[in-house]
């Protein structure tokens, strides 16, 4: 007999499914007692929503025929085997009983064996079916050979099971280092318990028409985002799909509120202007990047992802301002300036900072720095607006203090943060694209609460819902909300999704949202819930920064982003 304690499923001590990696085929050892159905379903339902292959379900016999019943609900998904009923006689050696039972344990050992043959055999095919099959995004499939296709077979916490046919159909633990494209928060103990809410969202709601309707995950959801994120500023919340369409959402409420602020709507409905004479532009910055549909391409510099190969529609409707830059380098904080700000009557005193603290101090407002930066701001709205352009700057959009996809840059918090109150000075409508930057990834649960200012609309997503299902959400100011009020309805938002606030969605945001941010789920959260403990040995990256190899590296909350001097010319993170 071998020892039950070997295969317990559930680790009391490290509090984690213990054998869920390797996902070998699991028995379940169902009832077949009067009642037994229900507890055998629920008990299947349940190693489902874990992640577990269910091979197959065996019962004790006890007249009632609950396999009719099983295999009826299951719908001869799972076979259901039944074992003659158990002598109760104590005194019985059980010896017929194993003679009457050999078949129907023959039978469940080729269904183990075949269902882990079958297993092998889909994952031994995928790399040359994907190759043939998916068109994967930024791939050039003519440069990935079938060996160098990952086999990815299940999940548990931060590593894939990868699957390695080379190495006699090894299933392997790897760590994902590329945080599943920037969406990975959960542990493992979060990641189960998503998934079991999901499910019981999916369950209980389906899919929802969002319009006119309210139902609970999304009432909580929206909640929590402006109790959260949106605290002090926001006070709706719009839902849509994924981070690219949430930018297009938030360009149409600051375009409207920048109409009604500058009385182009007032205008319009009286008849003294003509649609078609009205040209809106964005203020950005060059190296920022919001999503790969056409309108948030037009809200972003020139780049790779712009190019005529990849959208020749673009024009760029856009004024692109060179931001500065800091990273670590030599042990020491730096400031890099664009060649727009290097003038003597402009330069810095001090290019250097000693900690990461000094960077995000207020005080720098008042600096020489800070009066720099403000002047050439002030000098750049200025020019656009006498150059006698047609053209309206309707909305500053900005990813607050990191540049994501754009070669993980800091931008100059204190740069930023003169922008955003110049603008909204000029009544410009400011946005702040948080898809990456919100909820924790840069140790604070908004980017905001590190510039020091507030935006008018801002874009969430990705971390939003632990990273496991898409939804973003776009929070607004009463200010903005109230410029699609009126009397008709082609005043309103005219914009949706079949799948806005989809329950799924909403139900792992508010668990999420609710894990993340408290100290007893999240160890990393200090007691007050709004800071982030340091996650980097400041020493260790110091050291790093130290390499002759290394260019530059950058450190905040989660994010660690280490760039190598490289020969030829600087063409991006991506290449």
């Amino acid at each position: 007999m071998l020892e039950k304690k070997k295969y317990k499923i559930w680790s009391k001590e490290s509090n984690r499914c213990v054998p869920r990696p390797f996902r070998l085929p699991a028995i379940l050892v169902g009832d077949g007692r009067l009642g037994g159905i229900s507890g055998t379903i629920s008990a299947y339902e349940s190693l489902k929503l874990r992640g577990y292959d269910v091979a197959a379900i065996i019962i004790e016999d006890h007249g009632l025929l609950n396999e009719e019943s099983l295999i009826s609900y299951l719908r001869n998904s799972v076979p259901v085997l039944v074992l003659p009923s158990v002598p109760r006689d104590q005194s019985n050696n059980l010896m017929e009983w194993f003679d009457e039972s050999q078949n129907v344990f023959k039978s469940l050992s080729e269904i183990m064996q075949s269902s882990y043959s079958e297993r092998l055999r889909r994952l031994q095919n995928m790399p040359k079916k994907a190759q043939n099959i998916f068109w994967w995004p930024f791939t050039q499939h003519g440069l990935v050979p079938e060996e160098n296709v990952t086999v990815i077979d299940s999940r548990c916490g931060e590593n894939f099971a990868v699957h390695k046919a080379k190495n006699h159909d090894l299933i392997t633990q790897q760590f994902d280092a590329c945080a599943s494209w920037w969406t990975q928060g959960p542990d493992a103990t979060l990641q189960v318990e998503l998934a079991r809410d999901m499910g019981y969202s999916a369950a209980r709601f389906g899919h929802v028409m969002f319009p006119e309707n309210v139902y609970e995950p999304a009432l909580r959801c929206a909640e929590l985002l402006l109790e959260g994120v949106g605290r002090g500023w926001a006070s709706r919340t719009f839902f849509s799909d994924n981070g690219s369409t949430a930018i297009e959402i938030a360009l149409k409420m600051a375009f409207r509120k920048f109409s009604s602020d500058h009385g182009i709507l007032l205008d319009l409905c009286n008849g003294n202007m003509v649609e078609k004479h009205i040209e809106f532009k964005v203020l950005a910055l060059n190296g920022s990047y919001h999503g790969d549909t056409l309108g948030a391409m037009e809200a972003q510099a020139p780049s790779s992802y712009t190019g005529f190969l990849q959208q020749p529609w673009y024009r760029g409707r856009g004024v692109f301002l060179d931001p500065p830059t800091v990273f670590i380098h030599s042990r020491t904080w730096n400031l890099s300036l664009p060649k727009s700000l290097q003038f003597d009557k402009r330069k810095p005193v001090n290019m250097t900072f000693s900690s990461q603290s000094e960077l995000f101090c207020g005080t720098r407002d008042v600096s020489d720095l800070g009066r720099s930066y403000s002047a050439y701001i002030s000098e750049q709205l200025s020019q656009l607006l006498e150059s006698g352009s047609s053209a309206h700057i309707g909305a500053l959009i900005l990813e607050p203090v990191i540049h994501a996809a754009g070669g993980m840059h800091m931008i100059d918090p204190l740069f930023q943060r003169i922008l955003v109150n110049e603008c909204q000075s000029r009544r410009i409508p400011v946005i702040f694209d948080e898809v990456f930057t919100g909820f924790w990834r840069l140790g604070i649960e908004s980017a905001a609460g590190l510039l020091g200012c507030l935006p008018d609309i801002a874009c969430y997503g990705k971390l939003m819902t632990g990273g496991m299902i898409p939804l973003a959400a776009i929070l607004a100011s009463d200010a903005v909300f109230n410029a699609f009020k009126g009397d008709s309805k082609l005043m309103a938002l005219l914009h949706g999704h079949s799948y806005s606030a989809h329950a799924m969605g909403c139900t792992a945001a508010v668990k999420a949202i609710q894990w993340f941010k408290d100290p007893l789920t999240n160890l990393n959260i200090t007691s007050e819930g709004r800071q982030m403990r340091e996650l980097w040995d400041a020493e260790i990256a110091s050291q790093i920064s130290s390499h002759p190899g290394v260019k530059r590296v950058v450190m905040l909350g989660t994010l660690f982003a280490l760039e190598l001097e490289a020969q030829g010319s600087d063409v991006g993170y991506f290449f």
